[in-house]
């Protein structure tokens, strides 16, 4: 039984590797790919307008300690800002019945 299959094999071998040879030949043409960048319509920078280095970095430097320095600024920017307040929300059925 193994001398059949190991002829089998034998023989079929080469049929399958003239299958493989014969289907792709050099008549065969291939349009080149076109190659096109995903960055090309991305935006170069998020920046609009340039800041002077110096003037940047004497803002930061003003909050000595960091992050408590930041915090004590923006308690007081808080007291300034004078925003309308919110309206009362109403839901979508309606305002509550008493």
């Amino acid at each position: 039984m193994k001398e059949i299959f190991l002829l089998l094999g034998a023989v079929a071998l080469p049929a399958l590797a003239a299958a493989q040879t014969s289907v792709a030949g050099s008549a065969i043409t291939v349009p080149s790919v076109l190659y096109r960048s995903v960055f090309a319509d991305t935006p170069t920078g998020v920046e609009t307008q340039s800041v002077d280095w110096k003037a940047a970095n004497s803002a930061v430097g003003q909050f000595g300690k960091g992050h408590a320095d930041i915090l004590k600024w923006e308690a007081g920017q808080a007291g300034r800002m004078h925003e309308a307040p919110m309206p009362a929300h109403v839901p979508a059925s309606g305002p509550a019945k008493p």
